[in-house]
């Protein structure tokens, strides 16, 4: 039993880092879908950067 116990801290250790790499993965696409982040800056901070808000059309 003893030799089996690196086998398993292993396999612990690689569903540990998978699970949190899929829960960052699930927190940055849920924040985009729910409009928490903009990756490309949006329309408001364009409207600061040039000094004007466009008219909704």
């Amino acid at each position: 039993m003893a030799s089996r116990l690196p086998l398993l801290l292993t396999i612990a250790g690689v569903a540990v880092l998978f699970l949190s790499i899929a829960f960052v993965f699930v927190l940055v696409i849920g924040a985009m879908f729910f409009g928490g982040i903009e990756f490309t800056g949006g329309h408001t901070a364009a409207a600061v950067a040039a000094g004007w808000i466009p008219p909704l059309i």
